[in-house]
């Protein structure tokens, strides 16, 4: 089996999801949740703006947590219809997301814009770009944190997943110190 059809890339047989919709694995969410102390989830709204089938909003609502969750696509939860990019946003104090890969960019350089805490799940690659410097320059990040697994994001392709991930969280004032954390498998 190629690597490409097991991370969920395009191959003979498979295509790319559907505006790349990937479910983020349920232990994505908590290892994020368990790596910060108690104190800093204190009282959040989170906003999941790409929130698909509810993956991450599902791990927040169990722990407690008040959550707005949206999507531009209506895939059975949250309010969809609701772009990210351009619409009015919802009363919160943090975004938590897994965006869509080809507009993470626009993501993250939107969220900036709130003057919140947000965390992105993004390929621990992602950075590894020399175009993404500038946009890692810019937004100064406070952490990234690559989990120790490998989540199937298509399990439907395989068990054998193949691509790291990492969560990359920022303060709302960019950081000019990003430390390295390695987030255990919960």
């Amino acid at each position: 089996m190629r690597a490409s059809t097991i991370i969920g890339g395009a191959s003979d047989k498979n295509k790319r999801n559907e505006s790349d919709f990937y479910a983020t694995p349920s232990e994505c969410t908590i290892a994020l949740i368990d790596a910060l102390p108690d104190t800093f989830w204190k009282k959040k709204i989170i906003w999941e703006p790409a929130c698909g089938d509810g993956a991450i909003s599902k791990v927040f609502l169990n722990r407690g947590f008040s959550v707005e969750s949206t999507d531009l696509y209506d895939r059975g939860f949250g309010t969809p219809g609701q772009n990210f990019l351009t619409d009015n946003h919802p009363e919160f104090d943090m975004i938590v997301t897994n965006p869509p890969f080809n507009i993470s960019v626009d993501f993250i350089e939107r969220s900036r814009m709130f003057g919140v805490p947000f965390a992105m799940l993004l390929k621990a690659t992602y950075w590894n770009a020399g175009r993404r410097l500038e946009l890692f320059k810019r937004t100064g990040p406070r952490y990234v944190m690559p989990l120790s697994w490998r989540p199937a994001m298509s399990p439907e392709r395989g068990k054998s997943a193949t691509m790291d991930f990492a969560w990359t969280l920022w303060w709302p004032e960019p950081s000019s110190l990003c430390e390295f954390k390695i987030l255990k498998r919960p």
